[in-house]
């Protein structure tokens, strides 16, 4: 299944990750979580699965545009 995520919910997952845990990881991988609520209303997750986001790219790449939202 696919789903598709904004660029907001891809950025506010971007900022949580490095404001929770100081990880750098790139839109990408951002995108990857902010779907798994979606996949969790349409019942493609259900709570307490374990699932697996490949952070594939780096955020390095990336920031010069993205700084501000660290």
């Amino acid at each position: 299944a696919a789903v598709a995520v904004s660029e907001t919910d891809t950025a506010r997952e971007l900022s949580t990750v490095w404001r929770e845990r100081r990880h750098w990881i790139s839109p990408e991988g951002a995108a990857c979580l902010a779907a798994l609520p979606r996949l969790l209303d349409l019942g493609l997750l259900r709570k307490g699965e374990r699932v697996v986001a490949v952070n594939t790219g780096s955020l390095e790449k990336y920031l010069p545009g993205l700084r501000h939202l660290l």
